[in-house]
């Protein structure tokens, strides 16, 4: 795969509100996405380590509103998962030097989080990081097969999203716990009726698995974790 331009705030910019009532038919897990797991308490460990990143990064402290950051981190974990799951059907193997590059380039905030949220974060952004190789590389085979041998990376990134989410709708069931919505069409739909945040909005500021140090609080007022 070839570098693309550093992708800035794509990954927290998915947090959204959402209620936190009811049942699941999943006990324990907030989502299940095929044979894999989202355990509430992964969720709950996610959700606090994206926020805790957002106050480094802003070097304001907020309040952390568990609706939104949940919902948020429901929504990277979800669509991550996805896409792996098709970089696996279809052999795509995403460059480890280039989602090294996206830890090394958060490494300032990595240091500065507290010692138990470290783990999550590292991890969560290593799997969006490969996630959105992914995505990209599906984009250009894409539209390599239509004409366009050198797209530009946001290209890629549409035409990659396209295919993934059509190819997990045909392929793989996502079950959300209904305190966090339903998935629907490749978008968390909050079930407290708030604005959903689709797939294609991840990456809406850039396409490189390679996010910068601002990431994190380039996340719009209305999707942050206060």
């Amino acid at each position: 795969m070839t570098r693309s331009r550093t992708l800035k705030g794509s990954l927290t910019a998915v947090l959204a509100a959402g209620a936190l009532t009811a049942c699941t038919a999943h006990p324990g897990a907030a989502a299940v996405v095929g044979s894999d797991r989202i355990s509430d308490g992964h969720l709950d460990d996610v959700a606090r380590a994206l926020c805790s990143a957002q106050n480094i990064q802003s070097g304001v402290p907020q309040p952390l509103s568990s609706r939104a950051a949940r919902q948020g981190a429901l929504s990277v974990l979800v669509n991550s998962e996805l896409s792996l799951q098709y970089g696996r059907a279809k052999r795509i193997e995403p460059s480890q030097q280039q989602v090294s590059g996206a830890v090394a380039a958060n490494q300032q905030t990595l240091n500065k989080l507290p010692t138990a949220e470290k783990a999550a974060f590292e991890d969560t952004l290593r799997k969006y990081s490969e996630a959105q190789l992914i995505v990209i590389e599906a984009g250009k085979r894409s539209l390599a097969s239509k004409g366009t041998t050198i797209p530009s990376g946001q290209q890629a990134l549409t035409a990659g999203q396209q295919v993934v989410s059509a190819w997990a709708r045909r392929n793989v069931d996502v079950s959300v716990d209904p305190r966090y919505g339903r998935f629907v069409d490749g978008a968390l739909q909050p079930a407290s009726g708030s604005l959903s945040v689709a797939a294609s909005s991840q990456a809406v500021a850039g396409s490189s698995a390679n996010p910068g140090q601002s990431w994190v609080s380039s996340l719009p007022a209305n999707q942050r974790c206060s």
